[in-house]
C-alpha cells in the first residue's frame, strides 16, 4: 500500500509542472496502470451531450472511436449522476456496453471540476471481482489530479493563445495602414491600363484580375485584423444570388490554379441568399485554396450546390491527401496550420467565424488518401 501511495503521490507532482495535454494523460495512464493493474482504459470528456474519447489504454481503435451518450452505460451514467460506478462482475450488470473481449470487471469515476463533471475515467479488468473499495479511492485519486492537471493546462493554452492573437494582431493593424496606400496605387494602375486600351480584351481582363487581387490581399490582412482584435466583424447582409458570388471565386481561383488540378463548379441559377458577399467569397477562396494545398501531386476540386426542402448545401470537395482524424476538430482553431510549410493559421478560423455568425454550420468529412468535403448548410429563411 505505501508502495502505491508514493506512486500516486509522484503523479501529483508530475502533473504539478508545466504539461501538455497529452503528456499529462500518458503519465496518468502509465502510473495508474501500474498501481491498479488493470488490462484496460479509457479517459472520456464531455463534449455536446457526448463522451468523447481524448485518451486510452488496452482498447481496440474501433472501441476508443465509439461515441457514448450522457446517461448510456456505465460511464455515461458515471457522467450524468457525478458518482463512481464498480461492477465486479459486468456479465451481472445489463449497463455494460462492450468495448473489448473478456471484460469481467469495471471500475469508472467521474472527472470533475468546480464541481461539474467534465469527463470520465474507466478502467477494465479481464479477472472478475478485480477492483475494491481502496482501488477506487485511489482512482478518485488519480481522476482530481488529472482533472486538475488538464484544466490548469487548458488555461495555459489559452493564455498563451490570447498572447499569440494580441502580438497578431498588433501586426496586422502596422501592415494593414502601411498597405493602404500601396493598394490604392494598384487600383489607380488597374483603372489606366483599362482606359489606356479600352478596345483590348486581353488588357481588360488584366485590369480586373489586377483589380480583384489587391482588393483579396486587402480583404484578408482586413479581417485578420478584425478577427484577432474583437473576435468577430461586421456583416454587410442582403440579398445575392449565389452564382454571382461562384465567379468570382472562379476569377481568384483561375489566377493561382495548377494545371494538373481541375476545377469544377456547379451552382444553378436564381438561388438568392442573405449574405455578406464578400465574406462569403472569402469562405470559399480558403476552403478552395486549402484544397489546392492538400493536392500537391494533382486532383479534382469540386464547388457545387445543392437545394433540398429549402435547405441549400454549399460543398467544397476535394481530391486530396485528407485531414488525420486527430486534426478535424482543431482545423478551426486560431493559429493551426497542422505542418503546412504555408498560411497564417487563420484561414479556416475565419471560415468558422463568418459561418456561424451568418447563423449558417459548416462540416466536414475527411479520408486519408482520398479527399476532403466540406458542406456549408443554411437553414430556409422562415
Amino acid at each position: 500500500m505505501e508502495d502505491k501511495l508514493q506512486k500516486v503521490s509522484f503523479l501529483g507532482r508530475y502533473l504539478a509542472a508545466s504539461r501538455t495535454v497529452e503528456e499529462v494523460l500518458e503519465m496518468a495512464m502509465i502510473i495508474s496502470q501500474n498501481v491498479l493493474g488493470y488490462d484496460h482504459a479509457i479517459v472520456r470528456m464531455i463534449e455536446h451531450n457526448n463522451l468523447k474519447t481524448v485518451k486510452w489504454i488496452g482498447f481496440p481503435r474501433e472501441a476508443a472511436d465509439m461515441v457514448i451518450k450522457l446517461g448510456e452505460g456505465i460511464s455515461g451514467a458515471v457522467a450524468v449522476e457525478g458518482e463512481p460506478i464498480l461492477v465486479s462482475d459486468t456479465a451481472e450488470d445489463s449497463r455494460f456496453l462492450k468495448g473489448v473481449d473478456n471484460c469481467r470487471s469495471e471500475l469508472c469515476v467521474p472527472l470533475v471540476y468546480n464541481g461539474k463533471v467534465v469527463g470520465i475515467i474507466n478502467i477494465e479488468s479481464e479477472t472478475p471481482h478485480f477492483f475494491s473499495q481502496q482501488d477506487q479511492s485511489i482512482l478518485e485519486t488519480f481522476a482530481s489530479q488529472i482533472t486538475a492537471a488538464v484544466e490548469a493546462t487548458k488555461l495555459r493554452e489559452e493564455l498563451l493563445r490570447v498572447e499569440k492573437l494580441s502580438i497578431v494582431g498588433e501586426f496586422a493593424s502596422l501592415i494593414l495602414h502601411d498597405i493602404r496606400n500601396d493598394i490604392q496605387r494598384l487600383y489607380m494602375c488597374s483603372d489606366q491600363i483599362a482606359s489606356g486600351v479600352p478596345d483590348n480584351p486581353k488588357f481588360l481582363e488584366l485590369s480586373n484580375y489586377v483589380q480583384s487581387s489587391a482588393e483579396n490581399i486587402y480583404n484578408q490582412i482586413e479581417e485578420v485584423f478584425d478577427f484577432v482584435k474583437t473576435g468577430s466583424s461586421e456583416l454587410a447582409i442582403e440579398p445575392n444570388e449565389l452564382i454571382h458570388v461562384f465567379e468570382q471565386v472562379e476569377l481568384q481561383l483561375n489566377l493561382i490554379v495548377p494545371n494538373k488540378v481541375k476545377v469544377y463548379f456547379e451552382c444553378p441559377e436564381n438561388i438568392v441568399l442573405n449574405m455578406d458577399k464578400r465574406k462569403i467569397i472569402r469562405v470559399l477562396l480558403n476552403l478552395s485554396k486549402n484544397a489546392l494545398e492538400a493536392m500537391p501531386k494533382g486532383g479534382k476540386l469540386r464547388l457545387s450546390v445543392n437545394v433540398s426542402d429549402g435547405v441549400t448545401l454549399i460543398s467544397v470537395e476535394d481530391s486530396g491527401v485528407g485531414i488525420l482524424s486527430e486534426h478535424i476538430e482543431k482545423i478551426w482553431e486560431p493559429l493551426f496550420t497542422h505542418g503546412k510549410a504555408r498560411g497564417t493559421g487563420f484561414g479556416m478560423a475565419i471560415v468558422k467565424k463568418i459561418i456561424t455568425e451568418h447563423g449558417w454550420t459548416i462540416s466536414v468529412i475527411s479520408k486519408k488518401l482520398v479527399g476532403t468535403v466540406f458542406t456549408i448548410r443554411i437553414p430556409p429563411v422562415l
